[in-house]
């Protein structure tokens, strides 16, 4: 390859290689380096749920034609060939097929595209995750160093669009951590890098998760109780286009603090904002009871106030939900997101 493409590909590679989102803006900006021909390009994900292609980003389309690239090309006999082939596809490399389509002659060629190049996105293992479409307003715009390109940063781009694999877990959580996806109607998901979580089989947690999912909040910590072990729980709202969902993520709480049920559900009802009389009524006990769990939380949690134990708990996610003191609407309220 050109030292152009050399230099366009690792700028990709690291563009798309963190765990912060995508500047797709720097990502389409480098191929142009690479390849001055063309004048748009568009990369589809797969939504293992909806079963079907979406668009994750693109440049340079009419709204008409980028649906019939995402939606009916990979339906027609040349998206069969793209998918079957083990490298990307040039416009020409079936011309009786490609340039006779319909989606040729009612599409790309009426808007001034003359020439294209396609690749089928996988990742490890050959999974398909979406496909890279490119095109240009002349013919003979793309040869052999293009596909050569193509073919070298399409498995960083496979990887970073894998439905899943989620790079926000990559930030969020360390290798103690278990994940999996949940959707509406759906079974849970594994995801890509991570063992399955465990507590997804519970149906309380499914329909917490659910429930967490049509709510505004980005992310929800809490302890859960099963089987007589406790573990640090998180769900955390994901929105990318083939990604959409809630991940459930669980590792062992280890409890350093030595907190107790009850004082956790006191903690849960502080967080929540309620007071103690609240706190007392949902729980059934005195309300002397709660003000003596309050002040165990403040030795255990080295707090100073009622509200710094709110704070810590927050942050730590030291709470339970619950139907009683631990309202998911309330422990997603204000700040606890």
């Amino acid at each position: 390859m050109e030292r152009a493409m050399v230099s366009a590909a690792a700028r990709i590679g690291y563009a798309l290689g963190t765990s912060a989102d995508v500047e797709w803006g720097e990502v389409f900006g480098r191929m142009a380096d690479a390849i001055p021909e063309m004048c748009a390009v568009q990369v589809t994900g797969w939504d293992p749920v909806g079963r079907s292609h979406m668009v994750v980003a693109e440049r340079g389309y009419q709204k008409a034609i980028s649906d019939d690239l995402c939606h009916v090309l990979p339906k027609t006999r040349w998206g069969g060939q793209l998918f079957a082939s083990g490298a990307p596809l040039l416009m020409d490399d079936m011309p009786e097929h490609f340039r006779a389509s319909p989606h040729y002659q009612e599409w790309l060629h009426p808007a001034g595209l003359e020439d294209g190049l396609s690749a089928a996105l996988r990742v490890a293992g050959g999974r398909q995750v979406g496909v890279l479409h490119l095109n240009a307003p002349v013919r003979r715009a793309f040869g052999e160093e293009a596909r050569d390109f193509v073919a070298q940063i399409g498995s960083v781009l496979a990887r970073r669009i894998d439905p899943l694999r989620s790079p926000r877990l990559e930030a969020l959580l360390g290798p103690e951590w278990t994940a999996s996806r949940v959707v509406h109607g759906g079974e849970p998901l594994p995801l890509t890098g991570w063992e399955p979580c465990p507590l997804v089989g519970d149906a309380e947690i499914l329909e917490l998760a659910l429930r967490f999912g049509l709510l505004p909040a980005s992310t929800l910590p809490f302890l859960w109780c099963r089987g007589g072990e406790w573990y640090r729980v998180r769900l955390i709202h994901v929105t990318d286009a083939n990604r959409s969902g809630v991940v459930v993520a669980s590792a062992p709480f280890a409890n350093e603090a030595g907190l107790t049920a009850r004082e956790i559900d006191v903690a849960t009802g502080i967080v929540a904002g309620l007071s103690n009389q609240a706190i007392a009524t949902g729980l059934v006990v005195s309300r002397r009871t709660v003000e003596t769990y309050v002040e165990r939380l403040l030795i255990k949690l080295n707090c100073a106030t009622r509200g710094e134990v709110a704070g810590v708990a927050a942050r730590a996610g030291l709470v339970k939900p619950s139907s009683g003191v631990g309202d998911i609407l309330r422990l997603t309220r204000g700040g606890y997101v």
